[in-house]
């Protein structure tokens, strides 16, 4: 079958008209490297693995394309093969990461500050921060508390996390600060009917995006610099945690992640860390 009826057919097959479109554009792309570099169009039924390799390579070396970019291309590549029988076998660039920022303890203190205040909604906000940047739990787990998934004593505390990533439920341990700011909530919170731990000044619980708005007010007010979420927090107290000594498995349990890949990937060391550790070495 020549390319462009090849084309045709596997482009009319796709449901999603973007993908069509990012598809098109990526198949166009590749028919006019292939007859600059072959002198030919491509022939579906013969491309062959070496080929699209070669593609492969102009796309890193000369396009300098990312991995991200140089992935839609390939999938593009293959599924056409996949329409008429064929399997492509090329592996594309391992895609990285990008590493999510962890604050710095000053910025984490500043944030704390930028939240201070005597109305029961600041120490709403105290207890929120603490849960996720001093416990390390996730936006979603920590809107989902309710009253009871908070247990607390004089030297120890707890939080009941039913609601974790695959409905795994884990319990996660509570430090002095963040049941000094938890108890301070509870003492002051309004006696509001709702079951949900968290509510908004009306007594409706407070969702993840109310949350995320809030994290982002109190950062622009703490004038800390770049885009700070709830996961910013989270992936702080990953971070502090590693500084600590705190094990990888141990950890892991605390996240609530399967698997310790997972884990590791929050563990991106920050510049002065790198550089105490070049430093130890001299």
């Amino acid at each position: 079958m020549p390319w462009t009826d090849a084309l045709k057919s596997f482009l009319d097959s796709l449901s999603s008209p973007r993908t069509q479109e990012r598809y098109r554009a990526a198949l166009a792309e590749f028919a006019a490297w292939y007859e600059r570099t072959f002198g030919e169009p491509p022939d579906p039924a013969l491309l062959t693995d070496l080929e699209v390799r070669d593609y492969m390579a102009h796309l890193q070396a000369v396009r300098k394309l990312s991995p991200s970019s140089i992935h839609l291309r390939l999938s593009a590549i293959r599924g056409l093969l996949k329409s008429l029988g064929r399997t492509l076998r090329v592996k594309g660039p391992r895609m990285q990461r990008a590493p999510v920022r962890a604050l710095s303890a000053r910025e984490l203190g500043r944030l704390f500050a930028a939240a201070e205040g005597e109305g029961w909604i600041d120490k709403r906000n105290i207890a929120l921060l603490a849960l996720m940047a001093k416990a390390g739990l996730r936006v979603g787990e920590v809107v989902a508390l309710e009253a009871e998934d908070i247990r607390l004593s004089e030297r120890s505390g707890w939080a009941i996390i039913r609601s974790g990533k695959g409905n795994k439920r884990r319990e996660v341990p509570l430090n002095a600060e963040v049941r000094a700011a938890l108890r301070a909530y509870l003492e002051a919170r309004p006696p509001f009917p709702a079951e949900r731990l968290f509510v908004s000044r009306t007594g409706a619980p407070l969702s993840a995006r109310d949350v995320q708005r809030l994290v982002a007010a109190l950062a622009q007010k703490a004038r800390i610099e770049g885009k700070v979420t709830p996961h910013t927090l989270r992936h702080t107290f990953a971070t502090r945690a590693v500084e600590k000594g705190v094990d990888l498995a141990a950890l892991s349990a605390l996240l609530g992640h399967e698997s310790l890949a997972t884990t590791s990937r929050y563990l991106h060391p920050s510049r002065e860390r790198l550089a105490e550790a070049v430093e130890r070495l001299g």
